[in-house]
């Protein structure tokens, strides 16, 4: 894993998620330029998991490698879920949904760069 690349789209999740709370706020779908800005953040996170995933499985010790795992892959889920809801639902809630997983984002790869820095013992 890349801790710079995580703290990055821990950044991009958040900035993704104000954003689209913003357009919720003002009655408002999701935007052509939030749409690209999720498939950005999803294909930083693709990056990332491949990245951290080949380094655990090459010999990286982590405290808790099943947890790391689960929560590798649960990340990838979050934001095509959003995307397809905010997609379906043309109305303000389309960008609730979307402004949602955005924040579940960021709080998922906050965990992961905890699980990868935590000291194992």
């Amino acid at each position: 894993m890349i801790p710079v690349l995580g703290y990055a789209i821990l950044a991009a999740g958040l900035v993704l998620a104000l954003w689209t709370g913003i357009q919720a706020a003002r009655r408002r779908p999701t935007s052509e330029a939030q749409m690209v800005g999720a498939i950005v953040v999803e294909v930083a996170l693709l990056v990332q998991v491949v990245i951290a995933l080949i380094q655990l499985f090459g010999g990286h010790d982590v405290a808790e490698p099943v947890t790391f795992v689960a929560y590798s892959i649960g990340v990838l889920l979050a934001l095509p879920l959003g995307f397809y809801l905010a997609r379906e639902e043309r109305t303000r809630w389309g960008s609730v949904c979307l402004c949602f997983t955005a924040v579940v984002v960021a709080v998922m790869m906050l965990r992961l760069l905890q699980l990868w820095q935590a000291p194992v013992g």
